[in-house]
């Protein structure tokens, strides 16, 4: 950027600043601001300074263990693309941040056109090497040498070139383009005859059309579990540890703070794990969604965005502890409520307590959450979880994606509403197994789910008779 006018780069970062893009989001416009005044330094800022100076971090930060500069940076990248993709478009300089780093840097463009769009093949003009380059010029290099672009328009009006030469490029390019459209057809004919009966019977259901039809852009995001490390103290090695009751940093900073002793044991390093199942479920999942034509984006909780939730369809596949930001969101719904403490899982409109039995080294019984729900802006939102001791979650993936899953869930439906299946609505389902394979699953419940349901609050020991007992069916 040192051969950026300042005056004129400012001029455009407040213009920026105050579209529709940036003009509500705090943090994207801090962080804006930040990386232009490192750029026009010539100084390209570390993730670390980002994380202090922009976002508040202390000199602890890690990277590593802590995702918000990528996220920002990725969420900043995505608002800077649709602003000139929109009303951005003609602007003379643009704002990017090339991918692997966080230096902001300028692209020029002609104050007259809108943004260059490779057009694929352009007519070769006075022996040059030929580009949609727009005004300016532009120049590629080949063989170690640089050569000036010409437009395939400014060819033709130089007249350059030979009849025979332009009849060769014209049929060339009809013949190409006869290829791209029969290939595209027959792509999209293969598509859809390979389509599975069972998959389309799927995707023409009730629970699944609108979601399938949707033209929004889909995130399907994977619930990790939360693990750190620990000093054994008997051999002196690092282990990596999952604790049920620890499912964030935040969560494991508090205990540390609240027990010192714990410290010297315990590290402040840790990651997160993606279970197998929630892949194979994620797997499942894409077999009915996957569209042509759909932009489908797979992230972990953590690199969920609230945007996201606004804009998008949202499909989940994991453990209940793995909600993330869209724990607040179901819960205002959701008739039960989780608690990792036991684990149990609380029905508030009965009281009834459901518990898991056995351990998934022998015969077990799970419990877990399937649930659909109109998002913010009218999107769609389907939740698909593990039971209560993260076993069982391919079962009840295959639950709502095989047709005789979803007959299932009509019969209860209409067992437990008297009606048909509610656009939104909430099943609990049982699953029996031993050791690491799912046998059977149960739909116990399904209940409609309202627009936002009144928090109730639940008792720490609700009565034993309200507990449901799995133990014979576990045996």
């Amino acid at each position: 950027m040192t051969d950026v006018d300042p005056a004129g780069a400012r001029t455009h970062l407040e213009k920026v600043l105050a579209s529709e893009q940036l003009g509500k989001s705090e943090t994207g416009r801090k962080l804006l601001t930040y990386l232009f005044d490192r750029s026009l330094r010539d100084d390209a800022p570390k993730e670390a300074e980002i994380a202090q100076d922009v976002f508040g971090k202390d000199a602890s930060f890690n990277g590593a263990e802590d995702s918000v500069v990528r996220v920002g940076v990725r969420t900043l990248r995505q608002k800077l693309m649709e602003y000139y993709a929109g009303s951005g478009n003609r602007d003379p300089v643009q704002f990017a941040i090339p991918k692997g780093g966080y230096r902001l840097t300028f692209v020029r463009q002609d104050p007259g056109a809108a943004r260059p769009v490779a057009t694929g093949m352009e007519p070769p003009g006075n022996g040059s090497l030929s580009s949609d380059a727009g005004a300016n010029g532009a120049q590629t290099s080949g063989g170690g040498m640089s050569h000036p672009m010409t437009t395939g328009a400014a060819a033709l009006a130089s007249g350059a070139g030979r009849p025979w030469m332009w009849a060769a490029i014209a049929l060339a390019l009809l013949v190409l383009s006869l290829s791209l459209y029969m290939n595209v057809r027959l792509w999209s004919a293969a598509r859809t005859s390979a389509v599975e009966p069972a998959i389309q019977r799927v995707r023409e259901s009730p629970v699944w059309a609108n979601m399938v039809d949707s033209p929004r852009p889909l995130t399907i995001v994977l619930g990790d579990l939360f693990m750190f490390t620990q000093i054994d103290p008997k051999t002196g090695h690092t282990l990596t540890v999952r604790d049920a009751e620890i499912n964030s940093s935040e969560q494991l900073r508090a205990i540390l703070a609240n027990n010192p002793a714990f410290a010297a044991e315990r590290g402040q390093r840790y990651v997160s794990m993606i279970q197998k199942s929630t892949a194979i479920g994620m797997s499942a999942v894409l077999r009915i969604v996957d569209t042509p034509g759909r932009r489908v984006e797979v992230v972990v909780r953590d690199d969920l965005q609230a945007d996201d939730i606004r804009r998008n369809d949202i499909i989940y596949v994991g453990p209940i502890v793995g909600l993330g930001p869209l724990a607040g969101y179901y819960q205002l719904r959701s008739r039960y409520r989780f608690d990792s403490a036991g684990p149990r899982l609380v029905d508030l409109d009965t009281q009834k307590v459901f518990v898991p039995e056995g351990a998934l080294g022998g015969q077990r019984m799970d419990y877990a959450l399937v649930a659909k729900f109109p998002g913010p802006a009218g999107n769609h939102i389907m939740i698909f979880t593990s039971g209560l001791s993260n076993a069982g979650l391919l079962q009840n993936v295959r639950a709502l994606t095989s047709p005789e899953g979803l007959a299932s869930l009509a019969t209860t439906a209409r067992a437990k509403t008297g009606g048909a299946l509610p656009d939104s609505f909430e099943a609990l389902i049982t699953v029996t197994g031993f050791r690491q394979t799912d046998l059977t699953t149960e739909i116990l419940e399904v209940s409609a789910l309202p627009a936002v349901r009144r928090q109730e609050h639940v008792e720490a020991g609700p009565p034993a008779s309200n507990t449901a007992k799995l133990g014979s069916a576990a045996q």
